[in-house]
């Protein structure tokens, strides 16, 4: 009965998740949409020079406690107010730190701009401090309905409030606005939605016992933040700002997808490995289908974006986006294994292998840092070559690892997720091949080819007998026959 309950929790989880996940995206797609008719690449290149640095101290607010929290069987009351003084505690510190710093980071990119902009922007830290707990207990609960629907209502509103600021002229400012609103709205909604308020009281004990595996959680959090926004560092550095401006216009627009199935398995699979984490033969079954299912479909979706690139772009942002277009494509393709390595990491953090998760961690960023310094001398191309090289590394570095838990090896995990791949390719590089001398108008490019790509996919995985195919299409059927009744 348990583990029914479980199972639907899971799968209402997944469904929330996959909502929130998508609706934001498409929100922020849509009115990126809009804003780049206002905005130049460099307000996108200034505004993305000073994430590091706010990442950096949203990485330290949250402290890798929450994730104690979650992975803790029984929190008491006492751990969650522990937490979230002392997560108040530092987002204070962090924003004052930052304050001070504002016009050395300013003389690092040599823009004066950036002092008023971190000072501004870095209040969200102080909001963030009020709102990671009421997060952390609603997914705790698997309760991902009530964050959806908060998420979902402060960025629409966020997104509405951007638009009117670039609208009325407020250039790079607008982005600036959009980020500080979605934090405030969304931070008061969770306050209405979570039914939690904190005590008075702090436990030493508490905060010790919940940073031996929180503190481990956040060293490794420390070495992702840092090594996920060395490129914008590298590229605003070495480059310029319109460069960064053009990479960042490519990256949202293969975070759509990559983005959201990558949120949805790591919100959803981590407390369920969590729960699971003794039962080797569960996990290892609940592992393969995952990784066989997600695959089969971020696979064929990143392949169509490296073949459908140019009209998309053209007919989204306009000519005036066309240098971003190779950017995009070579992230589409870092992209296809992010959701396979994040399922991997998932694994290891949901065992309780702390130190093996931070080693992990820690091995791929220096790995992959040292690879993007010296990529830098063969230019932009270079820069993004180096990244799918480093996707594929870290691919195999965790499945070594997660093999030694679930007792399945890389090897096995490959051929797990193998025919979703080459089939990906195949049909992608058939589709680029029929198109290649066709001259049409970018909607219609667009249409004809996802229409022959996916129709291909589906088709010949459907006569192949695709394990992920089979699963999807009774699932599909079920519904239906249940809507029926």
């Amino acid at each position: 009965m348990a583990e029914e309950s479980l199972k639907r929790k899971t799968i209402s989880s997944l469904v929330w998740t996959a909502t929130q996940r998508f609706g934001i995206l498409f929100l922020g797609f849509a009115s990126n949409l809009i804003l780049v008719r206002f905005l130049t690449p460099e307000d996108y290149g200034v505004v993305g020079m000073i994430s590091i640095f706010i990442s950096l101290s949203e990485t330290f607010i949250n402290s890798g406690l929450g994730a104690a929290l979650i992975q803790k069987k029984e929190p008491t009351e006492l751990d969650f107010s522990t937490v979230f003084w002392s997560n108040l505690t530092i987002s204070i510190f962090f924003y004052v730190l930052l304050f001070f710093c504002a016009p050395l980071i300013s003389n690092f990119y040599g823009m004066e701009i950036l002092t008023p902009i971190l000072r501004i922007k870095g209040t969200i830290l102080i909001i963030q401090g009020f709102r990671i707990i009421q997060t952390t207990r609603l997914q705790k609960n698997l309760d991902f309905k009530k964050i959806s629907i908060v998420y979902l209502i402060s960025t629409f509103s966020a997104t509405i409030i951007s638009i009117v600021c670039a609208f009325l002229g407020l250039g790079l400012w607008s982005l600036v606005i959009k980020s500080m609103a979605e934090t405030f709205l969304r931070t008061v909604l969770l306050w209405l939605v979570g039914n939690w308020r904190p005590i008075l009281q702090f436990s030493m004990s508490s905060f010790k016992e919940l940073f031996s595996y929180g503190g481990v959680m956040l060293s490794t959090s420390i070495v992702i933040t840092l090594y996920s926004n060395l490129i914008p560092l590298i590229i605003g550095k070495a480059f310029s700002a319109t460069e960064l401006g053009y990479y960042t216009q490519a990256a949202k627009l293969e975070e759509v997808p990559t983005k959201a199935f990558e949120q949805i398995t790591n919100q959803v699979t981590f407390p369920v490995f969590s729960k699971i984490k003794d039962e080797t033969e569960k996990i290892r079954k609940g592992f393969r289908k995952i990784i066989t299912n997600i695959s089969y479909i971020t696979f064929p979706l990143m392949v169509f974006f490296v073949v459908a690139a140019t009209p998309i772009f053209n007919f989204l942002f306009t000519e005036k986006w066309a240098p971003s277009i190779p950017y995009f494509r070579f992230l589409c393709i870092v992209g296809m294994m992010v959701s396979v390595n994040t399922i991997n990491t998932n694994l290891v953090k949901a065992s309780g292998r702390k130190k093996t998760y931070f080693s992990l961690q820690v091995i791929k960023r220096i790995i992959g840092a040292i690879i993007l310094v010296f990529s830098v001398y063969f230019e932009m191309v270079g820069l993004l070559i180096a990244r799918i090289i480093i996707e594929y590394i870290f691919f195999f570095i965790n499945a070594r690892t997660t093999a030694k838990i679930i007792e399945h090896s890389t090897w096995s995990q490959i051929k797990d997720f193998a025919p979703n791949y080459i089939l990906a390719f195949a049909v992608g590089v058939a589709t680029y091949f029929i198109f290649k001398n066709i001259n049409l108008s970018n909607i219609l490019m667009i249409l004809l080819q996802g229409l022959a790509y996916f129709g291909l996919y589906f088709t010949v995985s459907g006569l192949l007998k695709f394990k992920a195919f089979t699963s999807y299409k009774e699932i599909l059927f079920s519904k239906v026959k249940k809507d029926k009744k």
